[in-house]
């Protein structure tokens, strides 16, 4: 933190330093219009209401002059004739010696006429004035003044010593982004390096949960917020270079008028990718937050993981759609869509959806219940109908498991009628031995009651088995002979590996003991004939 601390204090001043050039270019790029712009609004005159009236500016070497009016119908060709106009003429005032523009009104059929360079610029009409508000007379030498400045700006813009000072900024400005960069890479190096990680929480099974992702995520997210900073210092820089020269303004004018709906579009998916990241790294924190405490056992410890880790997982992908449906909302809100009767016809379409879609609406009820109620969760064992494996997946429309093959089985929740939960809380090794019939019982019981007390009493199984071992006796006569059943209770998911040890270490004892492990066994009843 400290070093981020420094790296910001280096980076704000050079900033604001950007942030001066800036304003500095601009100052050059526009030249304040004497056309005044903040009158009260006046109300335009329509010639008719399918023909309006509509203006558009008049530019000068990337700069905004004045505004025309015409009728919806005339406006591009009105527009287009007066910047042609005006390009001729400033090619005539560059060629000419003269310092000052020739610039003069004249007037036709009761109109004023503008002329430069004794070349004709436009005729100023009543829509021109009724836009603005304003007598004709008096915005005829608005106009006259403004097209004379352009015009000397035109010819001092494209003076040695002013290109030489722009190309001074510009190497500022390229300087300035190329340090920016080289300070937010470094920032990056420093973000990429393997901080100390925070340890999942293990079970005491065969495997370690994975449904919680322990790494908050903070830094991968900054490290995305700075590669996008990256990239809009570069685009930044580049616009203020073509700013800078009267021969480039025009490319920078074309780019800002075609780049506004692909920025838009841009900045409202990087910024809705970030919200899912930020969203998911506050569930990850604060899932993490509420599995680390001292206060509960082990095995309500355990419990309570897998239970936050699947709520967790739940609302992630819940945040998604949620995300992706504000961002397309206020994508077209910003495209100036009218996005009422868009809303309305989803609200409509939603509700077709919902009735042709019943199971999808069951599948979500059904998997809302199974997490409220703690049914089962990502990371336990369970059974359903034939299928028996691992939890991977839970959400509220499927539960997918691992069986033992490796088989990723897929389970709508509405079809989840009886689970059985081979993991929850703690499990039980039901384990029945076979005794022979000729051996002695008791020797037999006590046998075996030794050998699972003295395995549970071994420290690498103590942590598995949570009680000591209950001999329940005889329990059955079957072909090869008396069976004798065991109960040990476990932790979750270790009653697999207990009683394959328990097993083996019987075998042994046996062995020892010297007593066969039974088998089978068959009697063969020969009867003589009747005569």
């Amino acid at each position: 933190m400290p070093a981020i601390r420094h790296r910001a204090r280096l980076v704000l001043p050079l900033v604001s330093i950007a942030l001066t050039l800036l304003l500095h270019c601009s100052s050059f790029a526009q030249i304040p219009p004497t056309v005044p712009e903040s009158l009260p609004p006046q109300p335009l005159i329509i010639p008719s209401l399918s023909n309006p009236l509509v203006s558009d500016w008049i530019w000068l070497d990337g700069r905004r002059l004045f505004k025309v009016a015409a009728t919806k119908g005339n406006l591009s060709e009105r527009t287009q004739a007066v910047q042609e106009s005006l390009e001729t003429i400033k090619r005539s005032y560059l060629r000419s010696g003269s310092i000052e523009p020739k610039v003069e009104i004249r007037t036709s059929n009761n109109l004023p006429v503008v002329f430069a360079e004794d070349q004709h610029l436009l005729t100023i009409t009543t829509l021109d004035a009724e836009l603005r508000g304003i007598e004709i007379t008096v915005l005829d030498d608005q106009i006259k003044s403004t097209v004379e400045r352009a015009l000397k700006s035109s010819r001092s813009e494209r003076e040695p010593q002013f290109l030489q000072q722009q190309v001074i900024i510009a190497g500022g400005v390229i300087s300035l982004a190329i340090l920016l960069n080289r300070l937010v890479h470094l920032w990056q190096r420093r973000l990429k390096r393997p901080a100390k990680a925070i340890a999942a929480p293990k079970t005491d099974g065969t495997k370690q949960l994975p449904p919680v992702q322990f790494w908050v995520g903070f830094k991968g997210i900054l490290y995305q917020v700075l590669s996008i900073l990256q990239i809009s210092m570069g685009l930044i820089g580049l616009l203020i270079c073509l700013d800078l020269f009267p021969y480039t303004r025009p490319i920078n004018i074309l780019l800002l008028k075609s780049l506004p709906i692909p920025l838009t579009l841009t900045g409202v998916g990087l910024a809705t990718y970030l919200l899912i990241r930020l969203s998911w790294a506050f569930v990850n924190r604060f899932a993490l937050a509420l599995t680390v405490t001292p206060f509960l056992s082990p095995i309500a410890s355990r419990r309570t993981l897998l239970r936050i880790s699947t709520i967790a997982n739940v609302i992630k992908g819940f945040a998604v759609p949620v995300w992706i449906g504000i961002g397309v909302i206020v994508a077209l809100i910003l495209l100036q869509v009218d996005v009422g009767p868009l809303l309305a016809g989803v609200g409509l379409v939603g509700v077709a959806i919902s009735l042709a879609s019943q199971s999808i609406i069951k599948d979500a009820l059904n998997g809302f219940l199974v997490i409220v109620e703690d049914q089962f969760g990502v990371g336990d064992v369970i059974q359903v109908g034939e299928y028996t494996g691992v939890v991977e997946t839970l959400n509220l429309r499927m539960t997918q498991i691992r069986n033992a093959e490796g088989q990723l089985i897929t389970i709508p929740n509405s079809e989840i009628r009886v689970v059985a939960n081979l993991s929850s809380e703690w499990s039980r090794v039901d384990l029945d031995i076979p005794i022979p019939y000729p051996a002695d019982v008791d020797q037999m019981l006590a046998l075996i009651q030794t050998t699972a007390q003295a395995m549970a009493a071994e420290p690498d199984w103590e942590k598995h088995i949570l009680e000591p071992p209950q001999l329940m006796g005889v329990d059955d006569f079957d072909h090869r002979g008396p069976v004798v059943k065991v109960w040990i209770k476990t932790q979750p998911l270790q009653q697999w590996a207990v009683s394959r040890e328990l097993r083996r270490r019987l075998k042994i004892a046996f062995d020892e003991a010297d007593i066969a492990i039974p088998v089978p066994q068959h009697q063969l009843w020969l009867h003589r004939p009747r005569s």
